[in-house]
C-alpha cells in the first residue's frame, strides 16, 4: 500500500514539476513580451516626443512666416505711399518749371523779380525734397525685397 502510495505521490510530484516547468515557461514568455512592449513603448514615446517637436517648429516656422508677411504687407503699402509722394512732388517740380519758363525773362541780370527768385528756391528745394523720397524710397524697396526674399526661402 505504501508502495503505491509512494508511487502515486511520485506521479504527482511529476505532474507537479511538469506543472512547474509550464509556469516558468510562460512567466519567462510574459516576461520576455513584457520588455518587448516596454521598447517598443518607449521608442512610441521618442516618436511622440520628435513629432511634437517638430510641430513646435512648424508653429514657429509659421508664426514668424506670418510676420514676415505682415512687415512685407507693411513695406508694399510704404512702397505704394512713396511712389504716390514722388509723383505728386515729381508733379510739382514739373508746375513751377513750367510756370518758371512761362515768366518774362529778366532783361538785367540783377533785376530779377522776387517771385522768380522764392519759385527757383522752392523747385530747390522741391527737387532735393525729391532726390532724398527717392533715396528713402529706394531703401524701402529694397528692404521689401529682401523681407519677400526672406519669406520665399
Amino acid at each position: 500500500g505504501l508502495r503505491a502510495e509512494a508511487a502515486a505521490l511520485a506521479q504527482r510530484l511529476e505532474e507537479l514539476a511538469r506543472r512547474h516547468e509550464k509556469t516558468c515557461e510562460e512567466v519567462f514568455r510574459v516576461q520576455r513580451q513584457a520588455l518587448f512592449m516596454k521598447s517598443e513603448r518607449q521608442a512610441a514615446e521618442e516618436r511622440l516626443g520628435a513629432a511634437q517637436k517638430q510641430l513646435a517648429e512648424a508653429q514657429d516656422e509659421a508664426r514668424r512666416l506670418r510676420e514676415l508677411h505682415g512687415h512685407a504687407e507693411d513695406s508694399a503699402r510704404l512702397v505704394r505711399d512713396r511712389d504716390r509722394k514722388i509723383t505728386e512732388l515729381s508733379k510739382e517740380v514739373f508746375r513751377l518749371k513750367e510756370a518758371l519758363n512761362a515768366l518774362p525773362e529778366p532783361r538785367g541780370p540783377s533785376q530779377s523779380p522776387p517771385d522768380t527768385a522764392a519759385l527757383q528756391a522752392r523747385i530747390r528745394g522741391l527737387e532735393e525734397k525729391l532726390a532724398e523720397t527717392e533715396t528713402r524710397h529706394s531703401k524701402v524697396v529694397t528692404l521689401y525685397r529682401s523681407h519677400l526674399l526672406y519669406a520665399v526661402q
